[in-house]
């Protein structure tokens, strides 16, 4: 089954003299480069909207209605991004990026932070689009992964307007406060960043997941002069990979008398045990021993393993269970106390002090 991803792409450089904002330099660049990363290396395929859709050509006399970015149309498309008016029409992940000029402004004595369109009128009090407006959308949207990219200054208000029930990979280029950096006529200093950060020839496993991202960003920015923000649900997002996955369309995805495996080909069509997968997540989380019963072949390694292990292990459906300690999973035979003092005596050779630390419960 082919999940829907669904990217916006914005870059903005050139405003009209009118908003008294400079133009920028490589924002178009910068936003071209990520759709690209993205539609290289996603780790399912990206139907990707860019914005301006026709880019201004060097030289030629601005026209907003034909280069620009209008505020209403960017409007429009981030709603239909992330709260599309069918549900039918609801994308699995939902991500947005944006590059271009970011100003706080006072509106109706209250201060906001806005993403500038090209269409800005500050006479008339008209400055783009809210990220207070911006963060109802997000809240309220149906998409169960959001992801959302700011490449302009004063873009770290974002952070205050974090979703519930839902994964999340929040990235601001500056703090609430700050201005960001472009490098002339090369890239954005967070966007040349988050590119490396995208890309899986820098990672061993060849897999960039949010978490991965984060700590690429943190480290690589570490003593930069802006700093960026991130904020991930404690659940990681699948972002980019270096392989391509396999094709199941034309391929039965069943597995006869073998069981799937934690890995990403076999867990990506293993369906229909999301509700007690959910179930042993919550009680992984409460009790020390958990045990599953069922007649054989019914489906009890397969659950385990490309249900339980795997989201465990790659997806971090508890915080920190990425870096837990993983016993391969083994049959018990005709002996099973035998075989189990195997492993326990395997355990306690090795990881004689484990230090688990439980996080709060999250009924399923």
């Amino acid at each position: 089954m082919t999940r829907q991803w669904e990217a916006l792409i914005v870059g903005i450089e050139e405003y009209p003299s009118f908003t008294t904002l400079d133009n920028l330099i490589v924002a178009t660049k910068d936003a071209e480069d990520v759709a690209q990363q993205l539609e290289n290396y996603g780790y399912e395929t990206f139907r990707i909207q860019r914005l301006p859709q026709q880019p201004h050509k060097k030289g030629s006399k601005p026209n907003v209605s034909s280069w620009g970015v209008k505020v209403e149309d960017l409007k429009e498309k981030i709603k239909n991004l992330f709260n599309p008016r069918s549900l039918q029409e609801t994308p699995d992940l939902a991500l947005f990026y944006f590059s271009g000029h970011g100003w706080r402004k006072i509106v109706d004595n209250k201060e906001d932070t806005f993403l500038a369109t090209s269409d800005v009128l500050p006479d008339q009090e008209i400055y783009g689009i809210p990220l207070s407006w911006l963060g109802e959308q997000i809240e309220t949207s149906p998409v169960k992964k959001i992801i959302i990219w700011l490449d302009c200054c004063f873009s770290g208000e974002l952070i205050k307007y974090l979703p519930n029930n839902k994964d999340y990979c929040l990235i601001t280029a500056t703090r609430s406060f700050e201005t960001g950096l472009e490098i002339s006529y090369e890239q954005g200093l967070f966007t040349k960043t988050l590119l490396k950060g995208l890309n899986p020839d820098n990672y061993a496993d060849g897999i960039v997941d949010s978490h991965k991202l984060k700590q690429f960003i943190e480290k690589q920015m570490a003593q930069t002069s802006q700093r960026p923000l991130i904020a991930n649900s404690s659940g990681s997002i699948l972002l980019t990979n270096r392989y391509i996955l396999a094709d199941f369309k034309d391929e039965c995805p069943y597995r006869s008398l073998s069981y799937f495996r934690e890995n990403s080909e076999d867990a990506e069509v293993f369906y229909g045990r999301d509700k007690i997968t959910k179930n042993l997540i919550y009680r992984i989380q409460k009790d020390r021993l958990i045990v599953v019963l069922g007649a054989s072949g019914s489906g009890k390694s397969s659950l385990l393993r490309a249900g339980l292990l795997y989201k465990l292990k790659f997806r971090q459906v508890i915080k920190g269970s990425k870096s837990w300690t993983y016993l391969t999973p083994f049959s018990p035979t005709e002996k099973p106390l035998q075989q189990l003092e195997k492993v326990w005596n395997f355990l306690s050779l090795n990881f004689p002090s484990p230090e688990v630390n439980y996080p709060p419960l999250t009924p399923p």
